[in-house]
């Protein structure tokens, strides 16, 4: 802490992994300050701490968490429970009285025209992959008229360099594209200035703040100060020039916070509930020697509030519309969420493997997404968005079938 004030300060109470997270943070500044007095007394020259960065910077650190991220998505199970969504079943129309082809999935998202009520959410950047994964979700979307988020942007205001993996809105020159960074972060040296920096950087039409407390809580080296973050919130937002959305990353938003949001005047929140990827439960797979039954991510993987639940709650409170998230993987379950409630949907974990491939593999996907929520809406003879919003919902008593194993 004598080379680096913002080390947390720790008790014998804390956590293990906070105080191994914070002991490996201090050897690494300890160790540059050592190199440049050594370096300084033998009269050689000074220090080029550029090359003591691969084992020193926490650039590496969090380039190293996020590929984490992608490879667990890609090959762990990280959803804890069905989604939500499935338990519901909307009203039927046997004779609808529409023309499937003229089905409108038009909306507005702030004065936006979307070509549907969904945006392809937040996956990654600043790693190797991050270019290529942002590039083709941004000309995905372009090409479906969709908006789309970058992954969180932290690591640009330390290392400028890192940019160039989140700056693709040249592929997205006429839909809406989110910078994204954390609350926390206003806890940890952040402020007005470096969330401007995070949007103009990459000439970002928007903003997302995500709210992920138990991600933190679980993650090696996470950051778990969230107190006294409202006003802090309330402070920069006035500072703020684009559309903000605030966003939970995977265990729903409860109806008080949301309510205090609105308050403050975000008119936006995607409430990410459980029902898809677990955040705590990622962050337990990198942890040293997973064992289920003592692995923190993996014993507070369902901790949260259900996803549908989490629309009904939100979608109550006047002047703020709601972004269902949480396992949303085709149309119809779009067309649920809205009718429970929801303004748009959301999703990321479907299309990260299309992500890597190719932008014609995300948009094949966007368009069946599509295609179902058109059907969707057909059975139910809504014939746009605001009919589907009156559609009636009822809880699904039937239980599906598994899908035959080839």
């Amino acid at each position: 802490r004598r080379v680096h004030g913002d080390l947390p300060s720790l008790s014998p109470e804390s956590p293990p992994m906070l105080r191994s997270a914070v002991a490996i943070r201090g050897a690494s500044v300890l160790a540059r300050s050592v190199a440049t007095q050594v370096a300084a007394r033998e009269g050689a020259k000074p220090v080029d701490q550029t090359k003591l960065s691969f084992f020193f910077d926490d650039d590496e650190v969090i380039r190293k968490r996020k590929k984490d991220h992608i490879d667990i998505c890609l090959k762990k199970p990280i959803e804890p429970v069905q989604c939500s969504f499935d338990s519901y079943r909307l009203a039927y129309k046997a004779l609808p009285e529409l023309d499937l082809g003229a089905i409108d999935l038009r909306t507005k998202l702030f004065e936006w025209d979307l070509a549907m009520p969904f945006i392809l959410s937040s996956m990654t950047g600043g790693e190797e992959h991050g270019r290529k994964i942002n590039s083709n979700v941004a000309t995905a979307c372009n090409r479906e008229g969709i908006p789309f988020g970058l992954g969180s942007m932290r690591i640009i205001n330390r290392y400028p360099k890192m940019v160039e993996s989140f700056d693709v809105k040249a592929h997205a020159p006429n839909v809406p594209m989110f910078a994204n960074i954390g609350i926390v972060q206003l806890n940890y040296g952040f402020g007005a200035t470096e969330f401007a920096k995070i949007i103009n950087a990459v000439g970002a039409d928007g903003l997302f703040i995500h709210v992920n407390a138990l991600q933190e809580a679980v993650q090696p080296e996470g950051d778990v100060n969230f107190s006294g973050l409202l006003s802090k919130l309330e402070a920069v937002l006035k500072t703020i020039q684009v559309p903000v959305i605030v966003k939970e990353v995977g265990h729903g938003m409860d109806a008080e916070t949301a309510a205090k949001l609105r308050a403050m005047g975000i008119k936006v929140v995607d409430v990410a509930g459980v029902g898809g990827s677990s955040w705590s439960w990622i962050e337990g797979y990198r942890q040293p020697d997973y064992d289920p039954e003592t692995n923190l991510g993996y014993v507070t993987r369902d901790i949260g509030i259900e996803a549908a639940t989490s629309v009904r709650i939100c979608s109550k409170i006047e002047g703020l519309k709601v972004i269902a998230g949480g396992g949303i993987r085709n149309g119809v379950q779009i067309a649920k969420a809205i009718a429970l409630g929801a303004s748009y949907a959301t999703a990321a974990k479907p299309f990260l493997a299309a992500a890597l491939d190719s932008a014609d593999a995300v948009q094949t996907i966007i368009q069946r997404f599509k295609r179902e929520l058109k059907v969707a809406m057909f059975s139910a003879g809504a014939g746009n968005i605001d009919a589907l919003r009156k559609v009636k919902v009822f809880n699904n008593t039937a239980v599906p079938r598994s899908l035959p194993q080839n």
